[in-house]
């Protein structure tokens, strides 16, 4: 009878053991029994404090399960991620600040475990976000160096559907490193920089609504680039000259290398006209025409030149590019000496971009090195008045002018008229306007 009761208690302790498990153990979202309920209890009470901001409350709960029901559901993990950097952020001690943001990492390695193969954020998501999180939080790593693969593996799977942020990330711990070891990484930034440019390219033609996260990306992805040092013209022609005959069909690969060596001034390289070139055979845009304009300036050609930089305004949208094209115009004309029409250009230069000063001394330039008044040598000094005008011009538009301009200002009022050579012109007189006339009419005021 003893037996028999014993036999019969484990029977009931066996059942109650299969009723009351845990989810981490049984697989199943909740667990069995008063386990199950026990999860259940706690994810509405995680919930519930978590939309009334108590933080610390909900913390508790969400961490019961966490450890006990694990696989409940997705956004256990999107919370939790939110509540760990809470608690570091708010921790006092080091210590608990380092073990919260191990169990940060801890919190998405889990949600790839249980939930890697979700459809719509999979485990390259996950990842990325992970890596974010890292270069954000990470205590003791400067370079961030274990990020970068959890960065390149979310970018490779998810390529133009990668987050903006997570492409700016890497390219940012990927400089880091390069300035760090530059044999090391060089030729993984080169290529990365590429590649990664042409998954910005595609993402913003989508024109989604997250489009200036991925201009912004893209922005900071040259700036970095070409601040790092390594897009001198001499390492761009080796790495790029066969490539660019490789690619002399392949129009976003020529664009972006037509790009790359404009961001790095290598505008006079063989490689990059070549690119311009293809390009503009293949489908002409504002960067094939100024390579094509480049290339003719360099072969002295300047009026076909004039041409290229025209269509290069006419195609490109953005109004500081056109203020570039327009100042080459204006500089072609001038060092041709057709001064009436490198005003021209100059002007409408100014109008696409107001703040700089070059297009006023430019201008400058050429009223004092115009022969207005042949046979007065008097009156041929009043160009200095209308010089010297410009460039007070330029200095107020542009602080970064000032020094220039002065210097031109300094040199051209030691032949301003005195007044002893004002007194014996009767058209002059101090304080009064005078017209400076020929191409440059322009109305000055008589000074000594």
């Amino acid at each position: 009878m003893k037996a028999k009761l014993i036999f019969i208690g484990l029977v009931v302790l066996s059942v109650f053991t299969v009723n009351a498990q845990k989810g981490v153990d049984t697989g199943t979202r909740y667990g069995l029994g008063e386990d199950s309920i026990r999860c259940l209890e706690n994810i509405s009470l995680y919930q519930n404090y978590y939309h009334i901001k108590d933080y610390n409350t909900s913390f508790q709960h969400w961490r019961v399960v966490y450890t006990e029901c694990p696989a409940s559901s997705r956004d256990l993990y999107r919370i939790g991620s939110i509540l760990l950097v809470w608690q570091m952020q708010n921790a006092q001690d080091v210590d608990k600040q380092k073990d919260y943001f191990r169990q940060l990492m801890e919190n998405y390695d889990q949600r790839i475990k249980y939930f890697g193969n979700d459809a719509r954020f999979p485990e390259s998501w996950v990842r990325g976000r992970q890596a974010i999180d890292y270069i954000n939080y990470c205590p003791e790593d400067p370079l961030r160096e274990k990020a970068l693969p959890w960065l390149k593996y979310s970018i490779d799977e998810r390529q133009a559907d990668a987050d903006a942020d997570v492409i700016d990330g890497y390219m940012r711990v990927l400089d880091g490193l390069y300035r760090s070891d530059n044999e090391k990484y060089r030729d993984m930034y080169m290529t990365e920089y590429l590649r990664v440019g042409k998954i910005l390219d595609t993402r913003i033609a989508r024109a989604c609504k997250f489009v200036d996260n991925y201009k912004l990306a893209q922005n900071n992805a040259n700036a970095l680039f070409i601040a790092s040092g390594i897009a001198n013209c001499t390492t761009l022609e080796s790495v790029f000259a066969s490539k660019v005959q490789e690619s002399k069909s392949d129009i976003e690969s020529l664009n972006t290398i037509i790009s790359l060596f404009q961001s790095a001034k290598c505008t006079e390289s063989e490689v990059y006209f070549d690119a311009s070139s293809f390009a503009h055979v293949i489908n002409p845009t504002a960067q094939s025409a100024a390579g094509m304009a480049y290339q003719s300036v360099k072969k002295e050609d300047f009026l076909k030149a004039v041409d290229y930089f025209e269509e290069a305004t006419k195609l490109e949208k953005v109004d500081s590019v056109k203020y570039d094209y327009q100042y080459a115009i204006a500089a072609i004309y001038a060092q041709m000496k057709r001064y009436t029409q490198a005003r021209t250009h100059a002007l409408r230069a100014a109008t696409y971009n107001p703040k700089k000063g070059e297009p006023y001394i430019l201008l400058a330039m050429m009223y004092a090195d115009s022969n207005i008044f042949p046979d007065d040598k008097i009156l041929q000094k009043t160009v200095y008045w209308a010089a010297v005008d410009k460039l007070e011009r330029a200095r107020s538009v542009d602080p970064s002018s000032r020094e220039r301009a002065q210097q031109l200002i300094n040199t051209y009022r030691q032949y301003f008229p005195t007044k002893e050579e004002i007194f014996f012109k009767p058209e002059l007189r101090v304080g009064e306007s005078f017209v400076v006339g020929g191409w440059i009419n322009e109305t000055v005021i008589c000074r000594e």
